[in-house]
């Protein structure tokens, strides 16, 4: 009986989700699963005002940022997950990303979802909130997260 066939991995490109990319490869090569990388962004748009002066608003990703996003992604799977056959990766455009990372493995029929944790406590994750967290109480599909100091 295999564990998962179909592994979600998101990643902030931070040192932290680049161990969560090692630890789905383990699982993966254990369970010929196939990967797929994701990436969330938040569309909402930058606001910059002074009174008087209305605001200015930028209510889309930049091509450039997309396609940056798009090229990092391609540069893991080509180093992380060469030996994969079924590798996939997605820019998933959200105002959340805990909420992107759920809604997204459903749509792909995610059967288990590994990503990394910050470790931040205190003031921080009060402020910052937890996306792992969130991804955890929401998700259809077990979440292995990993928490490392790696990213702090």
């Amino acid at each position: 009986m295999k564990l998962t066939q179909n592994i979600l991995v998101p990643t902030d490109f931070s040192p932290s989700s680049m161990l969560a990319i090692d630890a789905a490869c383990i699982l993966a090569q254990q369970n010929e699963a196939k990967i797929t990388l994701v990436h969330v962004m938040d569309p909402t748009p930058l606001t910059v005002g002074a009174p008087g002066l209305g605001t200015m608003t930028e209510p889309e990703i930049e091509p450039e940022v997309e396609a940056k996003v798009h090229a990092e992604l391609t540069r893991i799977r080509d180093e992380k997950l060469a030996d994969f056959e079924h590798v996939k990766t997605a820019l998933v455009i959200s105002r959340n990303a805990a909420d992107g990372i759920v809604h997204y493995a459903v749509k792909e029929g995610a059967d288990m979802i590994v990503m990394a944790t910050h470790g931040r406590s205190g003031l921080a994750h009060f402020l910052i909130g937890s996306v792992a967290e969130n991804v955890v109480r929401h998700a259809e599909c077990p979440v292995l997260t990993l928490r490392s100091k790696l990213g702090e």
